[in-house]
């Protein structure tokens, strides 16, 4: 007998029950403030974060991480702002903020630490694609990557008994997990990743490329974020590095794949970044 056929959940509040997960801490809305003031500087910047010990000492190993890179170890907030740039260390606090928030939080059928390997792998190989195309601010795809699948959360914290019942329906190969999503639901977790975006005030591109990694419904072209996040997910899933609840590879979108621009022959590059970077970034975001 079907799973989908004999379970199914109300979820007409589920939107109105984003209020029940943790907020963003008010750190990152003053620091994300500092950042927007035309008159403000790094260095205001730097002592905000340093008011946050745990956040302080975040920033700063994923500063030191191979997600940047950077030619000698940094070991003030402020040096690490300064080389990565004002751009960078708003993409770097939200990053840090909103995998902190989460991180302890028990998911039931996927661990938390799996969601976030799979979704900071991600984000790695969604910049590595962005920089193979030579698009500018690649960290903003890097984001678009890393935030693709956050709409899971709510599911498995809010909806726990009804999403292992998907996840085993998945598992039974009655369908994709966001198609199961759909019917059990009557949302995927993109829709719900876009409403957890927006409640939190993060950008509409980010939002955006939440809403639309699995495509549009309707034959529209994609966004170029999207896209990058589809196809980063993809690969991902192929290299089995963590997971968001999916266990089988999705189909990848002809239109998203021309979209990104990319060719086979770009694909060993990517692979290779993302699998050497992905395991150091993790432990960067997620040690204690």
């Amino acid at each position: 007998m079907s799973t989908t056929g004999i379970f199914a959940v109300s979820t007409t509040g589920i939107f109105e029950r984003l209020d029940e997960l943790p907020s963003l801490p008010a750190v990152y809305q003053r620091v994300r403030h500092a950042l927007d003031d035309p008159d403000g500087s790094l260095e205001s910047v730097a002592r905000l974060i340093e008011t946050d010990p745990s956040m302080t000492a975040r920033v700063l190993r994923v500063a030191n991480s191979a997600l940047y890179a950077l030619p000698g170890k940094v070991d003030t907030v402020l040096r690490a702002l300064t080389i990565i740039g004002a751009a960078e260390t708003h993409q770097l606090v939200l990053a840090t903020t909103v995998i902190s928030v989460f991180r302890d939080l028990p998911l039931g059928a996927v661990s938390m630490r799996s969601f976030w390997e799979h979704s900071i792998a991600c984000g790695i190989a969604a910049r590595a694609i962005a920089r193979n195309q030579r698009l500018n601010d690649p960290e903003h795809y890097y984001l678009a990557g890393l935030f693709h699948d956050i709409g899971r959360l709510p599911l498995f914290i809010l909806e726990p008994h009804a999403m292992s019942i998907a996840l085993q329906a998945h598992r039974e190969r009655q369908g994709p997990l966001w198609e199961l999503e759909q019917q059990f639901f009557g949302l995927t977790h993109a829709d719900l990743g876009a409403a957890l975006l927006k409640h939190w005030e993060i950008p509409i591109i980010y939002q955006n490329a939440a809403a639309l990694h699995h495509g549009l419904m309707a034959a529209q072209p994609w966004p170029l974020e999207a896209a990058i996040a589809h196809s980063a997910d993809l690969i991902v899933n192929s290299l089995r590095i963590g997971t968001s609840g999916t266990h089988w590879v999705p189909m990848l979108d002809d239109d998203a794949w021309r979209k990104t621009g990319l060719d086979v022959k770009d694909l060993p590059d990517i692979v290779e970044i993302t699998t050497s970077t992905a395991r150091d970034v993790t432990s960067a975001f997620l040690e204690l």
